[in-house]
C-alpha cells in the first residue's frame, strides 16, 4: 500500500499536466497519472451538464443532469445513464467518500471539479484509500482543476460556454481522421457523421431593433435548445458571431437531415422574450476522411448560403444542391 513519492515525482506530474495543449490531452494526462498511483485501481472522469427546464403552466425550472463519460466515443451508440453515479452525493462538497470498510480505508472517492467555463467534472477513483492518500488526491486535484479552468478559458465561448471556433477546428480534425482509417461506402445508409453550420437569420435586425443585451440573450437561448435537442455523442460549437456548428455522430443522411429540422422546427416555435420569433438557416454536409476539414466547412457554408439565397428557414444539404441551384433567382439577398 507504501507509495514513495519524492519532490521529483512531484515535480514531473506538474510538469506533465501543465504541458498539455488542450482539455482533452490534460484529461488524458491526468488519467494516466493516476493509474500509476499503485493504491488507486481505477480512475474515471465525467462531464456533467446541468440543463434548466421549465414546465408548461409552471413558473419555476427543473434541473435535469445529464453525466458524460470521459473520452466520448462518438463511433459507438453505447449510451448510459451514469446519472446513478452522483445520486445521494452532497454536490456542494469537493471529496465524496464511501464508509470506511473494516481496515478504516475508503473504497472509493469522487473528486469534483467546479468553476471552468464548461460543464463541471467529476473524477470517481476505485482502490482503498487512507486520509494522508486522500490529501495528496486532493493537492492533485488542485492542479488539475486550475488547468481546466485554464483550458476552458481558452477553448470555449464566454457567453454560451459552448467550445468555441478553436475547439471545433481540433474536434473536427479527429473526426475526419477517424473516417481517413474507416471509409464510408454509402453515406446515405450508413450511420456516419454530418457537420453543419447554423445561423440565426435577420440577426442583425435583432440586435439593431432590441439591443444587443437582448442579443446575447437569443444566441444563449438558442446553444440551449441545442443542448436540449441534440444527443449526448453530437458535438456542439459557438462558430462566431449568430453561427454555430453541430457534428451529428451516428446517423444516416435521413436521419441527420430530420434531425436538423426537428431542431430548426423547434427554434422557430419557441418563444424567445421580447425578441418573439426566430428561425434559423441550416447547411449541412457529410463528413469524410478525403476532403480537407476546411474544405467540408466551407461545403457546409455554401449549402448554408444556398439555404439564406432561398427562403431561409430550412435545410440545405450540399450534396443535394446540384440537383438544386437551377431553382435559384438572380436577385441580391440580405444576409443577415
Amino acid at each position: 500500500m507504501s507509495f514513495n513519492l519524492t519532490v521529483p515525482q512531484i515535480f514531473s506530474w506538474t510538469i506533465q499536466l501543465s504541458a498539455q495543449q488542450d482539455y482533452q490531452a490534460l484529461t488524458h494526462k491526468f488519467l494516466d497519472i493516476l493509474a500509476e498511483i499503485p493504491w488507486i485501481d481505477s480512475a474515471t472522469a465525467y462531464e456533467i451538464y446541468n440543463h434548466e427546464r421549465k414546465k408548461p403552466g409552471e413558473t419555476g425550472t427543473v434541473h435535469e443532469l445529464l453525466i458524460r463519460r470521459f473520452p466520448l466515443d462518438f463511433t459507438r451508440n453505447d449510451e448510459q445513464n451514469h446519472n446513478n453515479l452522483l445520486d445521494g452525493l452532497d454536490h456542494s462538497a469537493d471529496l465524496n467518500l464511501s464508509a470506511p470498510d473494516e481496515s478504516g480505508l475508503y473504497t472509493w472517492a469522487i473528486f469534483s471539479i467546479k468553476g471552468g467555463g464548461g460543464p463541471e467534472r467529476a473524477i470517481h477513483l476505485k482502490g482503498a484509500f487512507e486520509q494522508e492518500m486522500l490529501e495528496l488526491l486532493s493537492n492533485l486535484r488542485r492542479i488539475y482543476r486550475n488547468l481546466v479552468i485554464l483550458h476552458d478559458t481558452k477553448e470555449r465561448d464566454m457567453l454560451t460556454k459552448l467550445p468555441n471556433r478553436q475547439s471545433l477546428d481540433a474536434r473536427l480534425l479527429e473526426v475526419c481522421e477517424h473516417y481517413s482509417d474507416y471509409q464510408i461506402i454509402d453515406k446515405q445508409e450508413e450511420k456516419s457523421s454530418w457537420i453543419a453550420i447554423l445561423d440565426i437569420d435577420y440577426f442583425k435586425r435583432v440586435n439593431d431593433d432590441f439591443g444587443h443585451l437582448y442579443g446575447d440573450e437569443v444566441l444563449l437561448t438558442f446553444s440551449q435548445l441545442m443542448g436540449k435537442c441534440f444527443r449526448y455523442n453530437d458535438f456542439l460549437f459557438r462558430f462566431g458571431g449568430e453561427e454555430f456548428v453541430v457534428i451529428l455522430n451516428l446517423a444516416s443522411q435521413a436521419t441527420a437531415i430530420a434531425a436538423f429540422n426537428r431542431f430548426r422546427e423547434v427554434v422557430a416555435n419557441y418563444h424567445f422574450p421580447t425578441v418573439g420569433q426566430v428561425t434559423v438557416s441550416i447547411g449541412l454536409t457529410h463528413v469524410n476522411g478525403i476532403s480537407m476539414p476546411s474544405t467540408q466547412l466551407d461545403n457546409a457554408d455554401k449549402a448554408l448560403y444556398h439555404a439564406k439565397y432561398n427562403g431561409r428557414n430550412r435545410v440545405i444539404l450540399y450534396e443535394d444542391m446540384d440537383a438544386l441551384t437551377g431553382n435559384d433567382d438572380s436577385g441580391e439577398i440580405e444576409l443577415f
